[in-house]
């Protein structure tokens, strides 16, 4: 995705959201338009022009208009998603797209696009495709940041272990450098240190738990590798300016008010 289409023209055709089904499948087939998939929780498989893609929670694919394709979801780990279809995009090549959501911004886009489905004014309408442009545009953002082999291994191995301890070392090897180059070599690919982007990446995770799921905080904290609700507390006032159950609270006060495009600044980590 070198070259990023325009995104400026895209129209909406639907939003849909599957809920977790360890036997869901669907045969090969291809549509006549393009669609988004966004992985909210679980695993899917997709085989695809002889080539078989794996996406985890957090990622993002996108299936370009005629692209042949068969999915599942991982029985072991049921796959919960939103979809989206649009046209209006001319993208090159008909290959599938995948990146990761690292920063939980499509994730969090589709939900409020997802929950105004339903608004039928044209005011409505214009919102929902200025919004699909948003996360279209995310999507390149993401594409650019795969480019660069280094930050999308990392960021995948970490997402792939979110709940695991991970140490500066494991990811070096991981990516078969010493400490100092990959250390030297992350910081000037993304602006920040690997672990910082550890600490990121879980704290957004735990977001997409906290936003889309009812799992209470003691839950959310483990399975996003903070340890207890305090570590995530702390780490959530740092990034969201806000704890867990107030940023809870406040976005389901701003979706219920019809505000839902307002989300608090996100801070540096």
């Amino acid at each position: 995705m070198k070259t990023q289409p325009d995104i400026g023209s895209a129209r909406l055709l639907s939003i849909g959201h599957l809920t977790p089904d360890p036997r869901w499948h669907i045969k090969a087939h291809s549509h006549t338009f393009h669609e988004l998939i966004l992985v909210l929780d679980g695993a899917m498989i997709v085989e695809h022009e002889g080539r078989r893609t794996e996406a985890a929670a957090g990622d993002a694919l996108l299936y370009p208009a005629g692209l042949i394709h068969a999915e599942r979801s991982d029985p072991a780990h049921p796959l919960e998603s939103h979809f989206i279809a649009f046209l209006g995009v001319r993208l090159k090549g008909r290959n599938l797209l995948r990146v990761t959501d690292e920063r939980g911004r499509m994730g969090q886009m589709a939900r409020w696009l997802y929950a105004d489905r339903q608004a039928s004014a044209a005011v409505a309408q214009a919102e929902r495709e200025a919004l699909l442009r948003a996360v279209l545009a995310e999507f390149v953002r993401a594409a650019g940041a795969e480019d660069r082999p280094l930050v999308a291994l990392t960021r995948r191995y970490v997402r792939e272990r979110i709940s695991g301890s991970l140490r500066l070392g494991e990811l070096a090897a991981a990516a078969g450098l010493s400490k100092f180059h990959f250390v030297r070599a992350y910081r000037a690919a993304t602006g920040r240190t690997p672990m910082a982007d550890v600490r990121a990446i879980r704290a957004q995770y735990a977001r997409e738990l906290i936003l889309g799921t009812h799992l209470p905080l003691k839950e959310i904290a483990p399975r996003a590798g903070l340890g207890n609700e305090y570590s995530m507390s702390r780490l959530f006032r740092r990034v969201f300016q806000m704890p867990p159950g107030q940023y809870r609270r406040f976005q389901a006060r701003r979706g219920g008010e019809g505000g839902r495009r307002t989300d608090p600044s996100v801070a540096p980590v």
